[in-house]
């Protein structure tokens, strides 16, 4: 057995986005034909505490997905991903527990921007990653500008809804909006929607929109498919 592995139900909905990316994207490996053309994943709905803007719930968090950590190696996993910027700051303890590599979305993330030549980034994410360094640290060389208060509680907020599935078409328009005008107040190469719910929101974006989803996908199914083809 040979599968990626995946910690997700932080929250639901962005686990169940990264599973339909790894499927759809399975096309650019295999004919995707068949079942059997698809890789086996392992996504664990892990229901952790809300740790996303309250850190005193995150030991508690940390043990569990410590133990799930645990459960993707004797499942088989050969590559693991979380499906969750925020729950990054935990990485170092979990792959202290696993020789299964876990791929790190600022570091893909970085990777991408460095690539483009991107110099000045914004970052939207919850306020437990904004306070973070996780992307102070990845994106080294390449400025990176966090949005004042008031636009990260409006964040906040698209992030919760999202959560609660309460996210309207109207949401939608007004959340690209603010995204854009991040973007050009700042005068920014790109926008980081350092949170797995922002794309979600979002929708579809340009290569300046970086969804941290869709690179984690990407990069799944390129490690996967190189060690088992």
């Amino acid at each position: 057995m040979a599968a990626i592995g995946i910690l997700g139900g932080m929250g639901p909905q962005a686990s169940a986005q990264l599973y339909k990316l790894l499927i759809k994207g399975t096309k650019a490996y295999t004919p995707a034909a068949i079942d059997s053309d698809y890789p086996e994943i392992v996504l664990l709905n892990v229901p952790v505490p809300l740790f996303i803007s309250d850190k005193k719930e995150i030991n508690k968090a940390r043990k569990m997905l410590i133990e799930r950590t645990i459960l993707l190696e004797q499942a088989g996993c050969i590559v693991n991903g979380i499906a969750c910027n925020t729950a990054h700051i935990l990485l170092p303890d979990l792959q202290a527990v696993t020789k299964v590599p876990f791929l790190s979305i600022p570091e893909l993330v970085a990777k991408k921007a460095k690539a483009a030549g991107f110099e000045r980034v914004g970052l939207l994410a919850t306020p437990t990653t904004l306070t973070s360094t996780l992307y102070d640290e990845a994106l080294d060389g390449v400025e990176l500008t966090r949005p004042n208060n008031r636009l990260a509680e409006k964040v906040e907020d698209y992030v919760y809804k999202e959560l609660a599935d309460e996210t309207t078409s109207s949401d939608r328009v007004k959340f690209r909006r603010l995204v854009s005008r991040f973007k050009t107040e700042n005068s920014l190469d790109a926008v980081i929607l350092g949170c797995t719910e922002l794309p979600l929101i979002y929708g579809e974006g340009d290569e300046t929109i970086i969804d941290t989803i869709a690179i984690l996908s990407d990069a799944l199914l390129e490690t996967y498919f190189r060690q088992r083809l």
